[in-house]
């Protein structure tokens, strides 16, 4: 073992040398704690052996840089007289392994060179074994980790919140407003948006976020497709015999069924005016009765409303109360039709293709670059869900991997189109409104693709389809010859 000796006392750094050496030790001598902190930090010792007072740097101050200030692990062993005990209490505070009294007993002092290389063993040991239980903890954690995220997504699959997907700034912000009044259950939330854009979605995730207990109900009702006479029960339930029709047992309705948990009204501009009025007692009471009941229910629930009407404006016609308005208005998120976030719609159609492909035992690889820009301009008037349709009827009808412009437009003509019009909002080349993709334009693919279906827009006829691209024949004949059409 390397052992740095220091000590002002040339007789004691001899006969402690001497005795070192003859145990094995390699011994290294300095008269001061400068030299032996230079020492120090030139060498690699195992131990140091150092007297507290000495002229300059005495061994409290040496002690305290190495241990104190640097935390170096070496043991140092101090030596100390009868009568300087308050240092040697310091220097143990400061850190020493252990003190010898002057003058020095040679067999005290093998022994606690003995013990300091006993615990300098346990102690690496020790870092050791902890190194590896930390890896071994690492290892399981992260496959845990990794179970657990294939437990959420299945989880969120099944629920219905995977397809939350955020790829614009738009969306980040109605998630975070989602995840703000997702944590007080009291506060009605309105949900505002174009059909297809994802109200359910955001609401299921409103209910699930931040949810230990996953045994919470959510229950969803339509109110747009329930008629007016059966809604009432459909809402509050009835008991038996209540009216002509009713089950003689009675029924819960849905607002008692989502006791504990979220009520999603959706479409909630659709609630006949003379229920509106005892779904505002509920969500001001949280009580209600049942249809020919007596007995007052008691509801703990969340609601959550949608529309894709303007309220305001249905207030104003009187076919919305307006107390009820103000109450199901007090957490208000608006959801942007897909076409004003538009960086979702690529990474969207992606994700419902490649899972659409995936189903059906295919793979996917890629869209073509115009196939992408037609992506991103097309105007989406049906919103997310349409998006997610005519990327179910890709799947379904592709044969390649790769999928085209024409593949699309094919499809949204089918979906889109109804006895020749033209869609509303389909972006059509040469009017003014037309919008450019965000990032690069393929000229040359795109004028590739207009004379290609210019050229099957008018049946082949060389010269119709010149004087409809207003170009001269010799031209086109050009450029279809090098596309090779003829």
């Amino acid at each position: 073992m390397n052992i740095l000796i220091i000590d002002d006392e040339q007789d004691i750094r001899k006969s402690l040398s001497n005795f070192l050496t003859k145990l094995g030790h390699t011994i290294v001598c300095v008269g001061d704690g400068m030299d032996g902190l230079s020492k120090f930090h030139s060498h690699d010792f195992q131990l140091v052996i150092t007297d507290i007072r000495m002229p300059g740097m005495d061994g409290l101050e040496f002690l305290r840089r190495i241990k104190i200030v640097e935390r170096s692990p070496v043991n140092i062993i101090v030596i100390t007289g009868h009568g300087d005990m308050d240092n040697t209490i310091k220097a143990l505070k400061y850190g020493a392994f252990d003190y010898l009294l002057k003058p020095i007993n040679v067999r005290e002092l093998a022994i606690t060179i003995e013990r300091s290389t006993e615990y300098t063993a346990l102690r690496n040991n020790y870092a050791h074994l902890k190194k590896e239980f930390n890896e071994q903890v690492d290892i399981k954690t992260r496959a845990i980790h990794g179970e657990a995220e294939q437990l959420r997504a299945a989880y969120l699959e099944e629920i219905g919140v995977d397809g939350l997907c955020v790829y614009s700034e738009a969306m980040r912000q109605v998630v975070s407003q989602a995840e703000k009044y997702s944590t007080d259950r009291s506060i009605p939330i309105l949900l505002e948006g174009e059909s297809g854009t994802g109200k359910e979605l955001v609401a299921r995730y409103i209910h699930h976020y931040g949810q230990e207990k996953s045994i919470i109900p959510f229950v969803a009702i339509n109110c747009g497709a329930v008629s007016q006479e059966l809604f009432e029960g459909e809402l509050f339930g009835h008991d038996p015999g209540a009216y002509t029709g009713a089950t003689t047992k009675g029924r819960i309705g849905k607002l008692e069924a989502a006791n504990g948990g979220t009520i999603f009204l959706d479409e909630i501009g659709e609630m006949p005016l003379s229920l509106q009025v005892k779904l505002l007692r509920v969500l001001e009471e949280k009580k209600f009765y049942r249809v020919g009941g007596i007995t007052e229910v008691s509801v703990d629930i969340r609601i959550i409303c949608a529309t894709n009407k303007d309220i305001g404006h249905e207030v104003a016609k009187k076919r919305f109360r307006l107390d009820l308005f103000y109450r199901i208005n007090m957490g208000r998120i608006q959801i942007p039709p897909l076409r004003e976030r538009r960086d979702d719609i690529l990474p969207l159609a992606l994700r419902f293709i490649r899972r659409a492909y995936t189903r059906r035992g295919k793979k996917f690889s890629r869209f073509v670059l115009a196939a992408e820009n037609f992506l991103i301009s097309f105007h989406w008037p049906g919103n997310v869900r349409q998006l997610k349709n005519i990327m179910e009827h890709v799947a379904l009808m592709g044969l390649l991997d790769t999928i085209d412009i024409h593949d699309l437009s094919l499809l949204i003509n089918s979906s889109d189109y109804a006895n020749g019009n033209t869609p509303k909002g389909r972006p059509v080349l040469g009017q003014n409104d037309f919008e450019l993709p965000e990032d690069k334009l393929d000229l040359e693919n795109l004028n590739r693709w207009i004379i290609k279906t210019a050229f099957q827009k008018n049946e082949g006829n060389q010269t119709r389809t010149a004087q409809y691209l207003g170009i001269s024949r010799r031209v086109l004949q050009g450029r279809l010859k090098k596309m090779n059409l003829l």
